[in-house]
């Protein structure tokens, strides 16, 4: 992994429509590739190892962990997450732009190890929404809906930790503005200066 390696970590409460989105980010932008978190949690429905997670024990897990195997883990909920180095540098070999889903817990984490990645904040327009959304999952009972809510607002009261915050509002607009972000990120000057560095070098050559 090079210093100016662009990463793209975005955190959201849920229900603020992060899986959605980051689903639809990798459809229509082919710069980017999910980086596969690592976890002890058990497989839901539908879920297969190397697709949604790469599923492994406890105790694999914290041999992972101390072999130096994880650029970041947390333990949520009582199950361990983890982004591996490996992943990573998977993606990165083959030129792509690892995107990772993480809550605040692992953008945390991931500050002190990844500079040069962006960090996305994605957030709903009110509470009344955020709660409307919960609700119209039907999945959770009102006793969850109600941790749900309690979590989203300590994990709101975090946005100071991100670079960017798309308020998801409008599904497509939001869509649009994280891909705007990347597109700017990979513009800096630090990511492309070795450009103007070997026109400048070239003309050394030609004037000597």
């Amino acid at each position: 992994m090079k210093a100016n390696d662009l990463s793209v970590v975005i955190s959201a409460p849920s229900g603020a429509g992060k899986t959605t989105l980051i689903k639809k980010l990798l459809l229509a932008d082919d710069r980017m590739e999910f980086s596969i978190s690592t976890t002890t949690r058990l497989k839901r429905a539908g879920e297969t190892g190397g697709n949604s997670y790469h599923f492994v024990s406890e105790v694999e897990f914290r041999d992972m962990i101390e072999n130096g195997d994880f650029i970041e883990w947390a333990l949520v909920h009582g199950n361990y997450y983890g982004s591996t180095k490996k992943e990573i540098d998977r993606i990165l070999l083959a030129g792509k732009i690892p995107i990772f889903d993480v809550d605040v817990q692992g953008a945390r984490a991931l500050r002190s190890k990844l500079d040069s990645a962006v960090y996305i904040f994605v957030a709903p327009p009110s509470r009344e929404v955020l709660e409307s959304r919960l609700r119209n999952r039907k999945t959770d009972s009102e006793e969850q809906i109600q941790m749900r809510m309690r979590n989203a607002v300590r994990e709101l009261r975090e946005y100071a930790l991100y670079d960017y915050i798309v308020i998801n509002d409008d599904l497509d607009t939001a869509l649009n503005q994280i891909r705007s972000i990347v597109t700017a990120e990979l513009c800096k000057n630090d990511r492309v200066s070795h450009i103007i560095n070997g026109i400048l070098e070239e003309g050394r050559d030609n004037t000597a």
